[in-house]
């Protein structure tokens, strides 16, 4: 009897290894399974983003004010081979620039980004320290000196940045006030300003002082297509003109996302960057609540 107990629970180990190989070997299968679609998806996906890019584009040169698209940090939505896609499109010469801008306008964006007022002063400088060619410090900067006193294994570049992401390694940048920053910067407006008509208003609402009701009226006037002027700032040099090269920030389907950066010329498109980033939900997340009131109203879709 003894022996038969033994055996009979040899046999019920013995199948539940095998019902646990079993499912594992399963989840295995679907997993690959669903790799494999993913993979099948992508080349589609990246295919209806590029339409989206240059569908952007055309909407962006209309002459037409009801249907043009605007670039100040607009969120769109449309519709490409059954596929939904996000764009939110903002025109570079509304941002400050990395390269370009005085301490003042650099403060702002770093103000605007989360840094505190004595953060904002030192970052600034530092970013000067890090695109200039010299090893001159700024009064509340940083060079080669002070990066090695922090451990850091590397100096400031003293040359201009390539990539706005490259300002997370200017010292005192952290990875939050970094992701935080990167809406308001740019590598190329190539201006040591920024164009009021197509910089976000949260922009130019937090320009040092700005009188807001002035803001508001400029605004105003901006959405109805007017030509209104805006206020004189001491220390922030003001530009118009687009420099027509927009960024766009692309959601297509469930499990692609894009940012890019494209020249739009008359006849083409130049591509400056393009970068497949991971989709994170909060990517939109402010606008996912009222996408309908950025959408434009007979955005156009092919089923």
């Amino acid at each position: 009897m003894r022996q038969h107990g033994v055996a009979l629970v040899v046999v019920l180990w013995v199948v539940a290894l095998l019902s646990l190989l079993a499912a594992s070997f399963g989840l295995g299968v679907r997993r690959e399974a669903r790799l494999a679609g993913y993979h099948v998806q992508v080349p589609h996906w990246r295919a209806v983003a590029e339409a989206a890019i240059h569908y952007a584009a055309y909407r962006l040169k209309l002459p037409d004010p009801q249907l043009r698209w605007r670039a100040e940090g607009n969120v769109y939505d449309w519709r490409w081979d059954g596929v939904p896609v996000r764009l939110r499109l903002a025109d570079e010469s509304g941002k400050v620039d990395l390269n370009q801008a005085p301490a003042l306008l650099l403060q702002t964006a770093l103000k605007l980004a989360g840094a505190d007022e004595q953060q904002a002063v030192e970052l600034a400088d530092a970013i000067l320290d890090w695109r200039d060619g010299d090893d001159d410090t700024h009064p509340h900067g940083a060079e080669a000196d002070d990066y090695a006193a922090a451990g850091l294994d590397y100096g400031p570049a003293n040359r201009p940045f390539r990539a706005v992401e490259e300002v997370g390694m200017v010292l005192g940048m952290t990875p939050d006030l970094t992701r935080a920053l990167l809406p308001w910067v740019t590598i190329h407006s190539h201006r040591n300003g920024i164009d009021p008509f197509s910089a976000p208003p949260a922009l130019l609402r937090a320009l040092p002082g700005i009188d807001p009701e002035a803001v508001e009226v400029f605004l105003r006037g901006r959405r109805e297509g007017k030509n209104p002027p805006f206020p004189v700032i001491p220390g922030i040099p003001i530009h118009r003109g687009q420099s027509q090269v927009v960024s766009m920030q692309l959601r297509v389907g469930e499990g692609y996302a894009l940012q890019v950066a494209v020249r739009i010329g008359p006849e083409r498109l130049d591509y400056l960057e393009w970068q497949e980033v991971p989709l994170a939900d909060e990517l939109f997340a402010a606008e996912d609540s009222s996408a309908a009131k950025a959408a434009s109203p007979e955005a156009m879709s092919r089923e």
